[in-house]
């Protein structure tokens, strides 16, 4: 019998895989694909920290800037001392992989979970692998199975409260401005998130999410931004931009999609999976050693992963849900403010891609007036 079955081999799975099997447990990681980090569904634009988590050959660019779209036309351009790293996202998930798998766990790859059972002293876990049923035993599981979880089905029975659906393209296209990724907002390009277009070098990822569905058809719409846009590739998929309330159970542990740990205003979710799945191991190698897997004992999981990362997602939620009912006229009249050098020297000085409310909080307290006029004239 397993110590630890983990299922899905996306990088939450995968460094939790990585991080108990370094402890010395004994890991099985079940991926349902034939290969690891296919499909693609994910833009691959992380901060250092990421980096800095995986001995990994995946940044293929960096970038130190934004240039905001308006609906009316108007852009204002922001820039950090910090780079972005622009990565192959399906090289990133192989190199974190090829670690767990250094560090020991038995990788089955195109086994795809059917059930979880929860028994008194252990978890059951059917698969099909290879197309043959298989049932494996473990003393717990960790879900990193993303937004249509088998194990949070089974186990918890919850589903996500909110989902934003993307789609993408790699494009032929280059941009000009290879140090900054665009971002547009407004009703004509997305309802109630954004879309993008982030340079690559010769290639260009574009695409934009949608608050429920129907992202192709806007997507239709504002690719004709890009009239020489040759399409090497789609990719995409639906993102939880709110997380479980619970995400423990007896014997068993929600990371990154699965559990919806995904960060609300931008829809990333590699560097709070990986946060996510670290306290996963954190939390199972006390669990394990003590032999007690009980809901109780793995309450420590999320007290371990709400504390780094729970009063920055519960912001964000806040302030995206309030971002998604603007109409264009709101984001018009915040142009007027965000624009003045003063706030963009704000932004430059306090913005993080992991940690976005610092710069919504700071610019809040500057000037509380500029939301209200702006949810004023919301639609």
């Amino acid at each position: 019998m397993k110590d630890v079955i983990v299922v899905g081999a996306g990088p939450s799975g995968s460094y939790s895989s990585y991080i108990l099997s370094r402890k010395g447990f004994d890991v099985a990681n079940l991926e349902e694909h034939k290969e690891v980090g296919r499909p693609v569904e994910c833009t691959g634009l992380v901060s250092k920290r990421v980096i800095d988590m995986v001995h990994t050959k995946s940044p293929v660019n960096s970038v130190h800037g934004a240039e905001v779209f308006f609906p009316d036309g108007e852009s204002v351009h922001v820039r950090k001392n910090e780079k972005t790293i622009v990565m192959d996202r399906d090289q990133f998930d192989k190199d974190v992989s090829a670690m767990a798998i250094s560090a020991g766990t038995d990788l089955r790859i195109n086994s795809r979970v059917i059930s979880v059972k929860v028994r008194p002293d252990h978890v059951e876990v059917r698969f099909r692998q290879d197309g043959n049923l298989k049932e494996e035993k473990a003393r717990a599981v960790i879900g990193a199975d993303g937004i249509n979880s088998n194990v949070r089905k089974d186990v918890f029975g919850a589903v996500p409260r909110r989902i934003v659906s993307c789609y993408q393209v790699d494009s032929a296209v280059r941009l000009e401005d290879q140090d900054s990724v665009q971002v547009f907002v407004g009703s004509k390009v997305s309802r109630g998130f954004f879309a993008w277009a982030t340079p690559s070098g010769d290639m260009t990822k574009i695409g934009l999410g949608n608050v429920g569905g129907g992202a192709k058809k806007y997507f239709d719409s504002f690719n004709r931004r890009f009239p020489d846009n040759r399409i090497l590739g789609i990719n995409g998929g639906a993102i939880p931009i709110a997380y479980l309330k619970k995400t423990y159970a007896d014997r068993t542990l929600l990371v990154g999609d699965a559990a919806g740990i995904v960060k609300p205003l931008s829809g990333g979710g590699i560097y709070t999976g990986m946060v996510s799945g670290s306290h996963a191991a954190r939390a199972l190698e006390s669990a394990l050693e003590n032999d007690d897997l009980s809901e109780r004992k793995l309450s420590a999981y999320q007290k371990g992963w709400k504390s780094e990362l729970g009063r920055e997602l519960w912001i964000d939620g806040l302030v995206q849900r309030f971002f998604a009912m603007l109409g264009d006229r709101s984001f018009n009249s915040m142009y007027r403010f965000l624009s003045r050098p003063e706030i963009i020297d704000v932004i430059n000085k306090t913005g993080d891609i992991d940690f976005p409310s610092r710069v919504v909080l700071t610019l809040m307290a500057r000037n509380p007036w500029m939301f209200l006029s702006a949810f004023r004239h919301s639609r």
